[in-house]
């Protein structure tokens, strides 16, 4: 009897949720297989030439690897600590764009010294640092809901934390990143109720700010020029938009065939990675770039999802974090694929969780194991 009634009065368990909203993972899986196929595609050439055809392969598997662990061990650290060590966070972000300027520790590739070498892994500081620059953001943005009506007040603080970084990035230089930081800044202040007179301000500052950066350095007005004109010089300043306009011209609405691009063998520079989309044109036409904004879309709607999913248990800080991520995730890919069509002018960014590149793969992958994380706290919350 007594067991009976122990048994009656015991509470089941219940399964606590794991986080992983399956639409979030299908799509970002699918991007990073997507993108390991059409990589192993467009470096197959270089490839070729070290004697070992499976060589970027075997580069990008193992990136996949490390981006996955970091992607499951993110997921399981809860957004409280994350708003709790926020400030900690942004130092250390600020931390590594100082780091990667001291000439005995940063990396100097192509002219820029954007790089960090940590035994024979070569990562980009500023991948992570962007993300722990959102996280910060968030926690500003969180502390002051409904208050951004004074600009010196409530504006202005997060602003200059954001010159910062941004002078920081420039330094390297990498106005690209320091452009999209920006633009995502922008965003997440007006979906956080900035006034529309601050944000045409902000816009009109920038702007100026960023024609004097274009004017102030020769290569930079010379890559705005060709992007305008890529034909004028299409052996020099316009060869990569050019060779990227025919790659995607051949491909038509069905491409040429998987593996089977012309433009990839060394006509196309960084076909696995700046100009990774322009090889999916070209081999899966139209429709493969299709496919590929399809998913973009699907990811950031969801990722939104989850954001008004913690908007509705009152955890701001989620809110504008999820928000956060999922513009700095399509303002990368926009101005990714805008560079490889020829809507924007050529700037070395990666298309996130497809291009080559270990660094912008775990950074993204860290990215959606804090939406996870965001996710499995706003279904505790909900469910109490």
């Amino acid at each position: 009897m007594n067991q009976v009634s122990s048994n009656a009065n015991a509470v089941p368990n219940q399964a606590q949720p794991s986080g992983y909203d399956p639409v979030l993972i299908t799509v970002y899986l699918t991007l990073v297989v997507f993108g390991m196929v059409a990589v192993y595609s467009a470096t197959i050439a270089q490839a070729f030439e070290t004697g070992d055809s499976f060589v970027y392969l075997r580069k990008n598997a193992i990136n996949i690897s490390i981006a996955l662990i970091a992607m499951m061990f993110t997921a399981r650290i809860p957004v409280a600590l994350l708003r709790k060590y926020a400030w900690y966070i942004l130092f250390a972000g600020i931390g590594l764009l100082t780091l990667v300027l001291v000439p005995s520790i940063g990396v100097e590739v192509n002219g820029s010294t954007r790089w960090m070498k940590v035994g024979s892994w070569l990562f980009q500081p500023s991948e992570f640092a962007e993300l722990m620059f959102l996280v910060f953001v968030a926690h500003y943005l969180s502390s002051r809901k409904n208050r951004l009506s004074s600009l010196l007040a409530d504006v202005m603080p997060i602003v200059l934390i954001f010159i910062v970084f941004a002078g920081l990035l420039v330094a390297e230089p990498d106005l690209g990143s320091a452009v999209v930081l920006g633009a995502v800044l922008m965003s997440v202040l007006y979906l956080s109720g900035l006034r529309g007179s601050h944000i045409v301000l902000f816009s009109i500052l920038a702007l100026l700010a960023l024609g004097y950066l274009i004017l102030e350095e020769s290569y930079r007005l010379v890559r705005v020029m060709s992007f305008l004109n890529p034909w004028e010089d299409p052996y020099e300043s316009g060869f990569q938009l050019v060779q990227s306009l025919i790659a995607l011209g051949r491909g038509e609405w069905f491409g040429v065939g998987l593996g089977t691009s012309v433009q990839k063998l060394f006509y196309l520079p960084y076909a696995g990675s700046d100009f990774l989309l322009a090889v999916i044109g070209e081999e899966l036409g139209f429709v493969g770039i299709c496919v590929v904004i399809s998913l973009f879309v699907v990811l950031i709607w969801k990722i939104f999802h989850i954001s008004w999913l913690a908007a509705s248990v009152g955890d701001e800080f989620s809110k504008v974090l999820a928000q956060a991520i999922a513009m700095l995730i399509a303002i990368s890919a926009i101005v990714n694929m805008g560079v490889n069509m020829g809507s924007l002018p050529t700037k070395g960014l990666t298309l996130p969780f497809m291009s080559e590149g270990g660094s912008s793969l775990v950074a993204y992958s860290i990215a959606i194991g804090i939406v996870s994380s965001i996710n499995r706290d706003a279904q505790l919350q909900g469910a109490r």
